[in-house]
């Protein structure tokens, strides 16, 4: 994951959560075969490496991300978002952020829930949108509990 970071959504990312680190490369793997997205283009963020990339406040990239995660803290949930990705890393989980077609994006949700993803949102334009499936939204991830997938 070196040297990737993101100030906004990355566009026509679908970010996901994994508790097991090996069923999230067999869902990469089965989306991929789908033709959901291209394996070899993932993202994929564990551990301080992770953190680091992901970075939700304004300590690790300077002044100008720092003006960008206020707007955003004003207008979106995007910084709650990443917060909860940071600490979903934390408890020892791993973070996917997956190129994804517009047209399948709700496909790729579905797939990667059945491999007991969850936590999704689709970078679309200025923010991140949270994918069907009740317990998939930014407020579940406020209360993320490794292991729970409920």
């Amino acid at each position: 994951m070196s040297g990737t970071y993101f100030v906004l959504p990355p566009s026509h990312r679908l970010f996901v959560v994994f508790d097991d680190a090996a069923e999230g490369r067999a869902a990469l793997k089965e989306a991929a075969a789908a033709g959901y997205t291209d394996a070899d283009d993932a993202w994929i963020f564990a551990g301080e490496e992770g953190l680091a990339a992901i970075d939700p406040g304004v300590g690790r990239h300077g002044v100008a991300v720092g003006m960008v995660r206020i707007a955003q803290r004003l207008m979106t949930s995007d910084c709650e978002y990443c917060e909860g990705l940071a600490r979903a890393l934390r408890a020892g989980a791993i973070v996917m952020a997956l190129k994804v077609d517009e047209v399948a994006v709700d496909a790729a949700s579905d797939l990667l829930h059945r491999f007991g993803g969850h936590s999704l949102a689709y970078g679309a334009h200025w923010n991140f949108v949270p994918r069907p499936h009740a317990t998939q939204t930014t407020n579940a991830l406020a209360d993320f509990v490794p292991g729970s997938n409920e």
